[in-house]
């Protein structure tokens, strides 16, 4: 079975770049926790942090959802909703805010603006890479290229910049930046000619920023990178997330064969919708998750993502038991591709 580029659709989340050095998000909330208690710079934050956090688990519990992950975005999601106050979209139905907020936010919310000014600091330190060295099984994805030679599309969940920083060395690479202008296009993807790999970042970049509406590339990690938080701030925003979604949508849809995600933890609902469609109208596609099982067994992690994508056809659904790293230098080939990924009984897969 001869595999295509368009066959190949990769799906990236922060597992695929922590054994870069860069902590997934609910390590970046225990370091957090960490600071509040030992920094001086954050400890005046430690109790209005210790009211956001049970403040949304109070949340989840109400929902019955005891086990959900509280993590930095969602951390960051409720105090970028905190500081709109009036221009909330549900203020005029708040008969007043809580209390405890009111003491802890400060005049004018002052606290909840220096907080989260301070952790989006923090995380362009832990997500800004100075050396891309432990980086470096990215290169794999160049070798596969290679052995490809076809244009492959990898969409990121990530703001690093491991991919385009490794593999953008010695392949070409669209990221949708007009070169002359530093603007991102959507028209930059249409031209295929002579590129490796499209990448699409469904999250934003630490390296992007907005003008006048605009979105531009810059050759400096951003002070106040565009990054985005949330389904509702993904579909409202500046052009290329709406744009972004639709081409996983469509790719999930049409030619794609295997989906080989790599470190996602299923949490964005938005994103299993798309797949979850994808996987209901095509019995021939397949996931192939990446990601150690820890203290799960096979089963326990399968039924998890089964449920979260709403799958009835378990054998849709390959668990791979290895980091990023492991799999990226030593599976991730075309062989592995060619040999290993058999078919949903009954569905050719050409």
């Amino acid at each position: 079975m001869e595999i295509k580029g368009e066959h190949i659709l990769f799906l990236l989340g922060a597992g695929a770049s922590a054994d870069a050095g860069i902590p997934i998000s609910n390590k970046m909330v225990e370091e957090i926790e960490k600071l509040i208690e030992e920094n001086e710079e954050w400890k005046p934050y430690r109790e209005l942090y210790f009211y956001l956090k049970s403040s949304i688990n109070y949340s989840d519990g109400i929902l019955g959802k005891f086990n959900e992950p509280f993590n930095v975005e969602r951390l960051l999601i409720v105090i970028s909703e905190i500081e709109k106050r009036e221009t909330n979209l549900m203020y005029p139905f708040i008969g007043t805010w809580n209390i405890r907020l009111l003491d802890l936010g400060g005049i004018n919310f002052e606290n909840i603006k220096k907080f989260r000014k301070l952790i989006r600091k923090q995380l362009n330190e832990w997500v800004g890479l100075r050396s891309y060295d432990q980086a470096n099984y990215y290169q794999s994805f160049s070798s596969l290229s290679k052995d490809i030679g076809q244009l492959m599309k990898v969409f990121t969940l990530n703001y690093d910049l491991c991919f385009e920083t490794v593999v953008g060395k010695d392949k070409i690479i669209e990221l949708g930046f007009t070169k002359s202008t530093n603007e991102w296009h959507q028209s930059n993807f249409e031209n295929e000619a002579g590129k490796q790999y499209n990448i699409y970042k469904l999250h934003g970049s630490i390296d992007w920023y907005i003008k006048d509406d605009k979105l531009f590339w810059s050759e400096k990690i951003e002070a106040e990178p565009e990054l985005i938080f949330g389904i509702l701030h993904k579909m409202t925003s500046v052009d290329p997330y709406f744009y972004y979604s639709s081409i996983l949508r469509n790719s999930c849809m049409d030619e794609a064969k295997v989906i080989v995600v790599i470190g996602y933890s299923y949490a964005d609902d938005y994103v299993n919708i798309i797949l979850s469609q994808a996987l209901s109208s095509k019995t021939e596609l397949r996931v192939l998750n990446v990601a150690p099982f820890g203290q799960r067994t096979e089963e326990e992690l399968k039924s998890e993502i089964l449920k979260r994508l709403n799958l009835k056809n378990q054998k849709q659904l390959i668990c791979i038991n290895s980091t990023a790293k492991e799999f990226i230098i030593n599976q991730m080939n075309k062989e592995f591709f060619q040999n290993n990924i058999g078919e949903p009984e009954g569905a050719p897969f050409n």
